[in-house]
């Protein structure tokens, strides 16, 4: 097949890095692959026609994006689909973000077009309501960028990942006077001491605190892009890093080595600046007897991309127990938490049981090798669509 990739300019680099993986993973399973991107916006006229002599001959089959970024509008519509080609949505985040009414319009207008791939089944069952072609996917990994040496251990428990200005960030919410910050406020709260809760549940169950509310306003229905991009999306933005920063402060029994953007007084963390994805950061998983995973609120019952990143690696990780997990790996017990106590323990059992965390980490890797790296998930679209 031809496969046509679109890269947009991100707001988070792990996303071209996905791309990056799907592009070398057709390859390898034998499909021609041109990159469409973005930067095309500064090449001269002869490189832009360059590219779109390239584009013409190419002859897509289908094309894929991350998000909604690859539907630019023309005269004519929308891009692809203008060009007879139909696009294939990667949705690693909330869909709903990303759309909007005329989105909507086109999709169902031309329904053959687009097919969505969603990484978490609680968005694929709300799309679902929305649109025709919805398949559920998982994220993956690539072996050959996350395979490194027999580990040395130099640190006992790492983080890695952004953490978001909460303070900054509810700040500008309040000061813009939405009537729906109370219920914000009081749904981060109960996520806070209760990561497990779904926060869907906790809306509904809160949506009384809105001004003037009534139990028939469609705006809060789960399938609503009024709930999710004024509700949903604060929670998300501030609850990453909210949620992030007050685990890690209350480890203060262990060592914490951080690797972000971010630092504040804490005496138990060293903070490192944010490293490069595949140069540093396998090592960094490899030489850590304990990763956390401290996934973000928008995850209802997936994994992110860290479970996969690190079992790669064959190092260790301890997560949140979702629902995904279990389709994934059998001893689920063995890495997941579901609240702060047992996060704690499981932290200190395998920090003294060196043995035990390394046939754990071992266990991770085989299955990865088995059913999840990125040539897998191409032959399962391609099967999907086809």
């Amino acid at each position: 097949m031809n496969i046509c990739i679109y890269k947009h300019k991100p707001t988070v680099d792990v996303t071209l890095k996905i791309l990056d993986a799907y592009h070398r993973a057709f390859e390898k399973e034998g499909h021609s692959v041109l990159i469409l991107s973005q930067d095309m916006d500064g090449y001269s006229p002869r490189q832009a026609k360059e590219i779109a002599i390239q584009f013409l001959n190419h002859k897509s089959d289908m094309a894929i994006c991350y998000g909604f970024a690859a539907m630019p509008e023309m005269n004519d519509g929308y891009f692809f689909r203008s060009h007879g080609i139909p696009l294939t949505i990667l949705c690693f985040e909330n869909p709903f973000f990303g759309l909007n009414n005329k989105l909507i319009d086109e999709i169902k207008r031309y329904p053959d077009y687009y097919r969505f791939f969603v990484w978490d089944p609680y968005y694929l069952d709300l799309l679902k309501q929305y649109f025709k072609n919805c398949y559920p996917i998982l994220h993956a990994a690539e072996i050959a960028e996350f395979q490194t040496s027999t580990p040395v251990f130099e640190r006992k428990l790492t983080f890695v990942g952004h953490i978001s200005d909460f303070n900054q960030l509810r700040a500008e919410r309040i000061k813009a006077g939405d009537h729906v910050d109370n219920l914000i406020d009081q749904v981060m709260l109960q996520k806070m001491h209760n990561p497990v809760l779904n926060i869907f549940d906790l809306i509904t169950d809160n949506s009384g605190r809105i001004p003037g509310y009534k139990a028939n306003d469609s705006r809060f229905l789960n399938t609503d892009i009024f709930l999710h991009k004024h509700v949903v999306y604060p929670l998300y933005a501030e609850g990453l890093g909210k949620y992030r920063y007050y685990l890690l402060n209350q480890l203060s029994e262990f060592h914490v080595d951080y690797y972000g953007d971010v630092n504040w007084t804490a005496p138990h963390i060293t903070f490192h600046p944010p490293v490069s994805y595949f140069e540093e950061l396998p090592g960094i998983y490899r030489s850590t007897i304990v990763n956390l995973d401290i996934p973000p609120f928008q995850s209802i019952h997936s994994l992110n991309n860290r479970f996969f990143d690190i079992a790669a690696a064959k190092a260790l990780l301890l997560t949140e127990a979702k629902a995904d997990l279990r389709s994934i790996f059998d001893d689920v017990e063995l890495i997941c938490y579901r609240s702060l106590d047992e996060l704690k323990e499981k932290i200190k059992f395998y920090l003294e049981n060196i043995d035990d965390r390394n046939r754990v980490a071992e266990k991770l890797h085989q299955c990865i090798l088995k059913s999840h790296t990125y040539e897998h998930r191409v032959r399962y679209m391609v099967e999907a669509i086809y």
